[in-house]
């Protein structure tokens, strides 16, 4: 009987072992989950049914490695470390470029590392409280540890339990991801990332941008390849007195204009020349991201695809570019020579991959643009550098007609590098801790407002027709930090940019107020007379009823009206078949129709 009992006592005290490590590894899980989240700067809980989910996606994530290695104190490490890293890493991405980590930054890794030295790491009390979190969870990794090392398992109790987890994990999994009807929604990324990782989670957010990366161009919904084909065989409308003109497209990195933001009423004007243009010549355009995503505006520009369609991924890391439409490949086939030139390292998104596939000629990278002029102790290549660089090899690129592109990099962050002495322009409104910083950046804005009028000086007396059209890329990183509440309104002023397009010869048309980078490029074309594709016809057209589309689901109308892509009224037809032309552009899954993209 004593024997009897003995045993008996023995399996309650194995039982209770198995449930407590279950439950530490439980904890665990939920130590690492408000560890991202701090690192996410959210201190608050995503309500109890996404704070169980990602809790609980986290534990899935830690019953994998444990399904392996049989040792829930080692799938605790293997996830707290990594988990670790990450929290503090998007802490300071989100600093600089107020947008989290994603599963694309890991093909950015490098670009990112080739900028850091520019920036300032301070420590705040979110880095010290993901890491108070982190040594929690170490503190329950260790009893994990002790538990485990008193507890055998054998291995039929091994096999049931790793069974058991794996139906869980798989159930899990399914249920809230994968399903048809998942419990959490996909497509959650509409106009602001907070959005979406506040209320359902920095690692289920990060999922459904995983999901994105690998459907890396959404398939729009009634994609009818039929109704392009048709009109691709249409037959255009003859033109006469078609134009060649040389062309420059300028993209100017964190070229904006704080105005649209905040009063800058007492100080003076960052961009004079710019501001002294008359009316039709200058605009403001929406890009894709606020304070980073350069390479989305990058793409937008030369192809004129929204990145709508593919908002997970980076464009220039992750679709194909062999014999891609854009207006490289335009240019080249009506006799254009072609020039690209960044004054940064050549792997940086790809470019030293991309820029030979988009057709270009001849590529310059910083190695190629030899030592450069900079902005005091600012470690980017001034604009003035590059455009003098530029010309000269402008002057060597034959009789033909001439496409170049520029992308700048001397407005790059961080803006709190020189020393006071060295800004040309000093706020006189206060900005709390940024004024300083505010104060670097409207004097690199300034420089490059000067750059550019020496350059369009250059160009005045030429006589061949030129035209160049200069965009900002994005917001500088601290411009959310300016204003207190991001409503709609100010939602679109974070996403649009100045553009001005130049020519030395008379354009056929003014250019509107408020439009998106990627009819950019149509909306040149068709200025100078130029030659164009029914690609590009269809978003002139589509630019006067809709004049500004975005990569954040809404679009606004010639009447000012914003709408939903998603939204049924007289527009959506319109905007449909946009959409189907940038998936069979873009797509690898589509049988592209190439009609759309030659010359007419």
């Amino acid at each position: 009987m004593k024997k009897a009992f003995g045993m008996l006592k023995d399996l309650h005290e194995k039982h209770k072992q198995g449930i407590g490590a279950l439950l530490y590894a439980l904890l665990n899980a939920a130590l690492i989950y408000y560890c991202i989240e701090l690192g996410n700067k959210n201190p608050f809980f995503n309500g109890v049914l996404y704070t169980g989910i990602n809790i609980l996606s986290v534990f899935v994530l830690m019953s994998a490695i444990y399904f392996f290695v049989g040792k829930w104190w080692v799938s605790s490490l293997a996830v707290s470390i990594p988990a670790l890293v990450l929290s503090i890493a998007n802490y300071y991405t989100l600093a600089f470029r107020n947008s989290p980590i994603s599963t694309q930054d890991l093909h950015n890794a490098k670009t990112a590392l080739s900028v850091m030295g520019s920036y300032k790491f301070s420590v705040s009390l979110y880095v010290i409280a993901v890491i108070v979190f982190f040594v929690l969870s170490l503190l329950v990794t260790r009893e994990l540890y002790r538990h485990e090392k008193k507890r055998k398992q054998s291995l039929k109790k091994r096999l049931v339990q790793n069974a058991l987890l794996l139906a869980f994990g798989v159930v899990f999994v399914h249920q809230v991801y994968l399903a048809e009807n998942p419990i959490k929604p996909r497509n959650t990324f509409v106009w602001s990332w907070e959005d979406s990782y506040y209320k359902y989670g920095f690692v289920a957010s990060s999922v459904e941008v995983f999901q994105n990366s690998i459907n890396m161009v959404t398939k729009p919904d009634g994609y009818d390849e039929a109704e392009l084909q048709r009109m691709a065989d249409k037959k255009p409308e003859s033109k006469v007195d078609e134009r060649t003109p040389d062309i420059t497209f300028i993209l100017n990195e964190t070229f904006y204009d704080l105005r649209d933001l905040v009063d800058l009423s007492g100080t003076e004007s960052a961009m004079p020349f710019i501001d002294s243009l008359p009316e039709g010549q200058k605009g403001k355009a929406v890009v894709a991201g606020t304070g980073g995503g350069t390479n989305k505006s990058e793409y937008e520009f030369l192809t004129s695809n929204s990145v709508q369609l593919m908002s997970g991924i980076t464009p220039f890391n992750y679709l194909e570019f062999d014999e891609a439409n854009s207006i490289v490949s335009h240019l080249n086939s009506l006799g254009y020579s072609s020039w690209a030139g960044h004054c940064a390292e050549a792997l940086n998104y790809s470019r030293g991959i991309v820029y030979p596939k988009l057709g270009f000629d001849n590529i310059l990278f910083r190695q190629e643009f030899g030592e450069a002029e900079k902005y005091g102790k600012r470690p980017y290549a001034t604009d003035e550098f590059c455009y003098d660089k530029m010309l000269a090899d402008y002057e060597n690129m034959g009789d033909g007609p001439r496409f170049m592109y520029l992308l700048t990099i001397q407005n790059h962050g961080g803006w709190d590098i020189n020393p006071k002495e060295e800004d040309i322009i000093s706020v006189s409104e206060d900005f709390g801790d940024n004024t300083d910083i505010v104060s670097e950046f409207l004097s690199c804005v300034k420089l490059s407002d000067k750059a550019f009028r020496d350059l369009t000086k250059y160009f005045e007396n030429s006589d061949r027709e030129v035209i160049i059209c200069m965009v900002g890329d994005h917001a500088p990183s601290f411009a959310t930090e300016l204003v207190e509440n991001i409503d709609l309104e100010t939602t679109f002023n974070l996403r649009t940019t100045p553009y001005v397009v130049w020519a030395n010869f008379e354009l056929r048309k003014e250019f509107p107020e408020f439009t998106s980078i990627p009819y950019m490029a149509p909306m040149v074309l068709n200025a100078a007379d130029c030659p164009t594709t029914p690609f590009y016809d269809y978003m002139a057209d589509m630019q006067r009823r809709v004049p500004v589309i975005t990569a954040f689901s809404l679009y606004k109308t010639d009447k000012g009206e914003i709408f939903n892509y998603e939204d049924e009224n007289e527009y959506k037809d319109t905007i449909d078949t946009y959409f189907d032309m940038v998936y069979n552009n873009a797509s690898p899954d589509a049988k592209q129709i190439q009609k759309l993209f030659e010359p007419n």
